[in-house]
């Protein structure tokens, strides 16, 4: 979708963009990325004006490092200041800007979506693992580790009796959750639907209208990991530019 950003990404040999303007909220990012995505949705919910400049990971421009010496994204950058990491750029976007607070303020509340978080963390590996092992053994490995996330994920829900983890409408760590989920959803459909509550989270965030806005098609997802290519040659590509595609108006090329 147009919220993920389909400016054509940069790559070794660009020119470097000239600064944004005054106070104007710019993301280095990647279309197809889910780190970038936490971020793109917390940007949506807060309803905040911002541009991207997409960066391809894998050939990525010299100029990119003066950014963010570690060459990851996304990269928040407002008047000369620099931001990075996902969960940093997001949570400073929800303390800064104005509108409905996203990060849950109660501290007990908010120390048990961190522990969630934790166990997040084996949906997240699980996915990586499926995603990229080259045998079927590899894939029915990854679906247990992911497994072992989703139940946590369950548990949290029944004991929260809320529809979204922090409370009755999506707020910040649904939007660090999310991204994965979503992904688990496109490459292993059955999977989701085996877990009650975690089936209705899936769709009532569906319904959710920066979830909307930062969503990728199921076949566009697939598009991006090339995934019947990659069955009939054993490569792995990423097709960075797919889908709708648009040109900068600057001169991106030496």
């Amino acid at each position: 979708m147009a919220g993920m950003g389909n400016d054509r990404h940069l790559e070794t040999g660009s020119i470097e963009p000239p600064p944004p303007g005054k106070d104007v909220v710019r993301v280095y990012g990647m279309k197809f990325c889910p780190y970038v995505q936490r971020l793109k949705l917390v940007l949506a919910a807060k309803e905040v004006k911002h541009e991207t400049i997409n960066i391809n990971l894998t050939r990525k421009p010299e100029w990119y490092f003066e950014k963010n010496p570690r060459g990851l994204v996304p990269t928040l950058e407002i008047n000369d200041d620099i931001i990075f990491e996902s969960d940093i750029t997001a949570a400073y976007v929800d303390a800064v800007y104005p509108g409905r607070k996203l990060m849950t303020e109660n501290p007990l509340k908010k120390a048990k979506e961190q522990m969630l978080l934790g166990d997040h963390g084996k949906t997240v590996s699980g996915f990586y693992k499926y995603v990229l092992s080259p045998d079927q053994a590899g894939k029915d490995e990854a679906v247990e580790t992911t497994k072992l996330g989703l139940s946590a994920f369950e548990k949290f829900l029944k004991q929260a009796k809320t529809a979204f983890v922090c409370g009755d409408q999506p707020g910040f760590t649904d939007y660090m959750m999310w991204p994965h989920i979503e992904r688990i959803g496109v490459f292993i459909p059955d999977l989701i639907p085996t877990f009650k509550l975690v089936k209705k989270y899936f769709d009532d965030m569906g319904s959710d209208s920066a979830v909307k806005a930062c969503r990728h098609s199921n076949e566009l997802h697939s598009k991006f990991f090339n995934i019947e290519e990659n069955l009939r040659t054993g490569e792995k590509r990423r097709l960075y530019d797919c889908g709708e595609v648009l040109e900068y108006n600057f001169p991106n090329k030496k």
